[in-house]
């Protein structure tokens, strides 16, 4: 009776394990958990076949191309400074004189003894008036003074000429250190002229860029003491030659100058037109298991891209392969995105790039 109990005990349990097997091990509703994450926030940019333009960074100092130091030409006192700095000067204007009251006597009696011996020439050239040998009239110069008094009017006239300082060119007046009363000597400097509507900006590049600058490129100037303006210029000169820091000397011509003065500083970025292909903003790159990934925006989802790389310029991208043009990158919260992760554009709307 007991091994009777036993058996059907057994044979119960051997059931109900059987049955327990059996029952069905309910699956998550993967979408439904998906539904119900709430998508991420993202901007996108549109991407667009055009050329890529790539970038060349530079940096230096503005200077005029045309500028000059005015010196004075001989020594004395500084008896008149008709300008000062920042003036505004025409080519031959009188801007100094100094005290010039001995070289306009010596102008004086040079011009009396030019007179007597004009006089003294013209009467004895009466009396050899049969005489046309140039020869003769040559001694005759020199033997009535004539000759050496013409020398003396001329280096009264350049003594007296070097008294007063002209503008050399058209231009504003900077750097004037003298003033009226001061002794100066000959060299000593005035101040400079320069042209302030043919101002340059020297900078210089790298050598691995130099091979992508050419004369005539399109340049935008930003100097440090105008935050939000950017002045235009082309590439105008460069010095074949690298320096010691593997730079190259580049020169840039602007082509506004309103407000602009020598020896600011600016920054450049010379632009350089390549071929045609796909553009994205750099935002647009993630790096996924050390390859470059662009995500795109299709009906509600990101879309994992691969992508083979070409130039950069800081601000944009050139694609090589990987999207199509005209596809809707994704530019923000990309680098936490798997692929057809649900995504929600900012503000409902697409920010063309």
């Amino acid at each position: 009776m007991t091994k009777t109990l036993f058996v059907i005990s057994t044979a119960a349990l051997l059931l109900m394990g059987c049955q327990q097997q059996k029952t069905p091990i309910e699956e998550p509703d993967v979408e439904s958990l998906r539904q119900e994450v709430k998508p991420t926030e993202i901007t996108v940019a549109q991407a667009t076949f055009r050329p890529f333009e790539f970038r060349v960074n530079s940096s230096g100092t503005i200077d005029s191309e045309n500028e000059l130091k005015v010196t004075f030409q001989t020594n004395g006192y500084l008896e008149k400074l008709l300008i000062r700095n920042g003036q505004r000067v025409r080519k031959g204007q009188l801007i100094a004189e100094l005290q010039n009251d001995k070289e306009e006597l010596a102008k004086e009696k040079a011009e009396v003894a030019l007179a007597k011996a004009q006089l003294d020439f013209q009467y004895d050239s009466i009396a050899r008036s049969n005489s046309q040998d140039p020869v003769v009239d040559r001694n005759l110069r020199l033997k009535t003074g004539l000759k050496t008094a013409e020398l003396s009017i001329k280096e009264a006239e350049f003594n007296l000429n070097n008294t007063f300082v002209y503008a050399p060119i058209n231009g504003i007046m900077a750097e004037i250190e003298e003033k009226q009363g001061n002794i100066v000597s000959s060299g000593k400097e005035l101040g400079v002229i320069y042209d302030p509507d043919n101002l340059v900006l020297t900078g210089k590049v790298l050598e691995t860029d130099f091979k992508h600058i050419s004369i005539g490129l399109e340049v935008d100037i930003f100097p440090l003491s105008f935050k939000d303006r950017a002045f235009r210029a082309n590439v105008v000169e460069f010095n074949p030659k690298v320096d010691e820091n593997g730079m190259v000397e580049v020169k840039m011509k602007l082509k506004e100058t309103q407000g602009l003065l020598p020896g600011m500083n600016a920054n450049a970025i010379i632009r350089v037109p390549q071929k045609e292909n796909i553009i994205v903003p750099r935002e647009a790159l993630v790096i996924k298991s050390g390859r470059p990934v662009v995500f795109t925006y299709q009906n509600g989802l990101a879309k994992w891209n691969y992508v083979e790389l070409g130039l950069d310029n800081g601000v944009d991208l050139e694609i090589l392969s990987g999207i199509e043009p005209d596809s809707q990158v994704i530019t923000s919260n990309n680098m936490q995105l798997a692929h057809d992760a649900r995504v929600s554009v900012a503000n409902g709307s697409l920010n063309n790039n």
